[in-house]
């Protein structure tokens, strides 16, 4: 009876928590952080002897990866 009970218990079912697909694929994706390019622009003045300039450059901005495909489409 014993046996009976013990091999019971270890056929019993036991409760498991079903992922989903996104949550699967999350580590290989970089964790849900995606980054996205931002253009940015600052006027540096000038004076009498110097003419003032725009200086531009890019830079890389980290997003939630949600955000970044609203904006792609």
């Amino acid at each position: 009876m014993i046996k009976y009970t013990f091999l019971a218990l270890l056929l019993l079912p036991l409760p498991a928590k079903s992922i989903t697909w996104n949550e699967f694929w999350e580590p290989f994706n970089g964790g849900g952080v995606c980054t996205k390019f931002v253009y940015r622009e600052q006027y540096i003045p000038g004076n009498h002897w110097r003419p003032g300039y725009v200086r531009h450059w890019r830079e890389r901005v980290r997003v939630p990866c949600w955000n970044a495909r609203l904006e792609r489409y």
